[in-house]
């Protein structure tokens, strides 16, 4: 298990101490404003990303990816991305009270039910609505959060976020080589966070039924579930009007030892989809879908 420390560049700790600084003192409607206009440019040259969401979106909506409300859709997740890195900058200067004041949450009785299995949690969700929001929750039930991530190209941005989520209490690490530390946090009474939607290309995937069309989802926390007895949580938090959020904690989702390990792990898997399919369906525009999350041919 790698992990992911602060590098020694200046660009990333410098960032880290302007957020830090600079949040007490910028009230977050601002902060929010001003990230308008990069996230607009950032959809006008990132291709790629551009496509990859008018696709995805296409697919939600029944269309194709040149669909007006195809489009519309990317434009708007493009915006609340930027809220996004906004309030990930703007949450290193709230405390407790400013996180409790600004967000609601459904089923944070559903924290309890896990822990009382003894076997730590899986806390799963995807890249929608605000992480920073969500992860914080967790981490003011005291939890110890270790969560898997992919390395970020650019190096000041990695660095960046590894100091933000360390400060946070939370471990990030490299997926590659993960396995034996993970079931020792969780064996530990850690919590463990991992995404669902890493895209089709992902490596270890099982398929799933996502929005009416096969896919492949990332295996690793059914597998994880399944070895270790740890429930399965999923949670987000996604943005209301006003500057508020509203976090969703789903009720565990116990493994069962009782079925093949292939099976359990598609039905644990397939569960997921099917729970994260139900937030997209409800906020749409919140979801970051800029790499294939359904494979160009059918799955055979």
């Amino acid at each position: 298990m790698t992990v992911l420390l602060p590098s020694g560049g200046l660009a990333g700790r410098f960032m880290y101490q302007l957020c830090r600084r600079t949040a007490p003192v910028v009230p977050l409607p601002l902060v929010r404003t001003l990230a308008g206009p990069p996230a607009d440019a950032a959809r006008l040259l990132w291709a790629s990303g551009r496509r990859h969401a008018e696709v995805n979106f296409a697919h939600v909506l029944g269309t194709t990816p040149d669909d007006h409300r195809a489009i519309s859709l990317a434009r708007q997740a493009f915006r609340h991305f930027g809220l996004y890195v906004a309030e990930l900058m703007h949450l290193q200067g709230w405390d407790t009270d400013d996180l409790l004041d600004r967000i609601d949450v459904e089923g944070v009785e559903n924290f309890a039910a896990a822990e009382a299995h003894g076997r730590g949690v899986i806390f799963v969700s995807g890249h929608m609505g605000s992480t920073e929001v969500a992860a914080a929750l967790a981490v003011l039930r005291g939890y110890q959060i270790t969560a898997v991530t992919e390395r970020i190209p650019v190096e000041w941005m990695m660095d960046w976020i590894v100091r933000t989520r360390r400060k946070m209490g939370i471990t990030l690490i490299s997926a590659d080589g993960a396995g034996i530390g993970l079931i020792r946090r969780l064996r530990k009474g850690g919590m463990i966070a991992m995404v669902v939607d890493a895209g089709v290309d992902s490596v270890g995937s099982v398929p799933v039924d996502f929005f009416g069309r096969q896919t492949r989802f990332p295996e690793g926390p059914a597998r994880l579930s399944r070895l270790t007895g740890a429930p399965l949580v999923f949670g987000l938090a996604v943005r209301l009007p006003g500057g508020r959020f509203r976090a969703h904690v789903c009720p565990p989702i116990l493994p069962s030892r009782d079925s093949p390990a292939e099976t359990e792990t598609q039905r644990l898997t397939q569960q997921l989809a099917s729970t994260f399919e139900h937030f997209v369906r409800r906020h749409p525009a919140q979801w970051y879908p800029y790499r294939p999350i359904w494979p160009p041919t059918p799955i055979s």
